[in-house]
């Protein structure tokens, strides 16, 4: 029986919003609302979303410094999960990004058929599909 559960900090995390606001966060003591607007290139309403999940998660806080300006800090400092940027494995033959809705549905289905197949049972329910990662022997 096979199970596959995201952390959530992990999960958040591989947000590319999210990862960027947090990576910002962790270079410097503090932003403003504004400064974080800059540097990630989202709309203000997208950026709060992203903030208040990090903030849900107590990753960041934010605290009112000077009249509203809202100042925003790394709160807990945790292990950044893999983006797929970095160096795959020796015995990597390849990966597959699985952000498009279509691939990612595509991905879920061959896995259940994979499952059930073997006779295993897997919950795809509350995971996200990120990457798929083909590894087998270079010749």
């Amino acid at each position: 029986m096979a199970r596959i559960h995201a952390d959530p900090v992990s999960t958040s995390l591989m947000h590319p919003t999210r990862r960027a606001l947090y990576v910002a966060l962790l270079e410097a003591d503090e932003y403003t609302t504004v400064q974080l607007q800059k540097i990630v290139g989202v709309d203000r309403y997208n950026l709060y979303h992203h903030l208040r999940k990090l903030e849900s998660l107590g990753l960041v806080m934010n605290h009112r410094d000077q009249g509203r300006t809202r100042w925003w800090c790394v709160i807990d400092r945790v292990p950044l999960p893999s983006d797929g940027s970095g160096a795959s494995s020796q015995n990597s033959l390849g990966s597959i990004d699985l952000s498009n809705p279509r691939v990612q549905a595509a991905a879920r289905t061959m896995l259940r058929e994979l499952a059930e197949l073997t006779g295993s049972e897997i919950n795809l329910d509350s995971a996200t599909l990120q990457t798929l990662e083909i590894t087998g022997r270079r010749n």
